[in-house]
This record gives structure tokens, sequence and C-alpha cells, in this order.
């Protein structure tokens, strides 16, 4: 009896053991308040090349970019230019004329979206930490995953722990989702720890991630 008790209890602490991370390693991305309006893909080889709108106040940002597989399954995004320019309704839709004339779209495939979001880890923890960290995951998946469904958006669909927390959710409107999402991780004080990833689609059975918050990242994405 008395085992048992202390078993209910070491299970208690565990369960209510809850780490967040300290470390801000994603700070020099968060420079702006740039949002992604609109996307547009092209597959080239075993590239991945990209054109995004950003809205920033009166002023439209395109990010000219590309994702694609290095070593060890790790994802490259980059940019290969960026352009600040006034923003119009006209100025956006001669860009998507001239966007659809250099053969991008919006969707390579017409697979249901996926949003991967990923709780960075501080660079160090003890096993009480990573214990934490793995209860803090699964408490996030589920906010986002009642609220996506309350809200007829999408749903999870898997987690696991690997090179962060690990949260992947079936998305049917993106933006309202990212909404929502970005909404729950303010209040929970982790936008500066968390990298948003989209699944781009080149095939069914061929996809890569585009990293789309913080918007400015670039570098490499581990989906492990």
């Amino acid at each position: 009896m008395k085992n048992l008790m202390i078993a209910i209890a070491v299970l208690s602490i565990l369960s209510d053991c809850t780490y967040r991370p300290k470390e801000k390693r994603l700070a020099k991305f968060m420079n702006t308040n740039y949002q992604i309006l609109e996307s547009y893909y092209k597959k080239t080889g075993d590239t991945i090349a990209f054109e995004r709108f950003l809205s920033n106040g009166p002023t439209l940002t395109i990010q000219s970019g590309e994702i694609f597989s290095g070593n060890y399954a790790l994802i490259q995004q980059r940019f290969n230019s960026v352009l600040n320019i006034p923003k119009s309704d006209n100025t956006l839709d001669s860009l998507r004329t001239q966007f659809k004339t250099d053969g991008f779209t919006a969707k390579l495939t017409d697979n249901r979206d996926v949003m991967f979001v990923q709780i960075i880890p501080d660079t160090a923890m003890s096993n009480m930490d990573a214990l934490g960290f793995l209860n803090l995951r699964q408490d996030i998946e589920g906010k986002i995953d009642n609220k996506l469904q309350n809200s007829n958006l999408g749903e999870w669909f898997a987690g696991d722990m690997g090179a962060g927390g690990n949260m992947l959710f079936y998305i049917d409107n993106w933006q309202a989702s990212m909404k929502i999402v970005n909404e729950i991780l303010k209040d929970e004080e982790l936008l500066d720890h968390v990298l948003i990833a989209k699944q781009v689609m080149a095939t069914d059975e061929d996809w890569i991630y585009e990293v789309v918050y913080p918007a400015e990242y670039q570098g490499v994405f581990n989906p492990m």
C-alpha cells in the first residue's frame, strides 16, 4: 500500500511538471511584424522555389527564395531576394499574373494542408526538464487541437519529441488557423520559441517543409 501511494505521488508530480524554454534562440529573426498574405511555388529539380507576399502596414514585401533537402534530411531555406514596395491592389494583381506566367502556383497538389509547429528547446536540459518539455508539448497541442476543431478549421494528427516539441495538424483554412495558433502561442508566451512550417507537397508522395513563422527565417529546419 505504501509503495502504491509513493507511485501515485510520483506520477502526480511528473504530470504537473512543465518546462518552458528560456533561451530566445530565434531572436535574430523576430525583427518585424510581417504577416504572410500569399505564397506561390514552383518545383525545379529537387528544389521548391517560392514567392511570398508579406504585409507590414502600407508596405508590401516580396520574398523570393527556395527550399531543398540537404544532408541528414535537414531542410535548407534561403532567400534570393527581398523587395519592399508600396502596397496596392493593382500591384498585387500584377504580381499574381507575373508569378503565374513564370510557372508558380498557390498549390502544387490538391492535398490537405499540414501545419508543423515545433517548440525549440534550450541548448541544455536536465532529465526533469525534458519530461516537463514533453508535458508542455502535449498541453500546447491539445489547446491548438481543441480550438481548431471547435472552429472547424482542422485537427491534430501527430506529435513527437525530436529536434523540438513537434506537433502536426491538418489545416482547412491556413490564414484563419495561423491566427488561432499565433494567439495560443502568444498567450503561452512561446512566440519567441517556435518555428511554424507549412508542408509543401511536390507530389502525393514527395513533400518538404517551408518555415512560415518567423516570416524572416532562413537557415536549417530539422523536421525530425
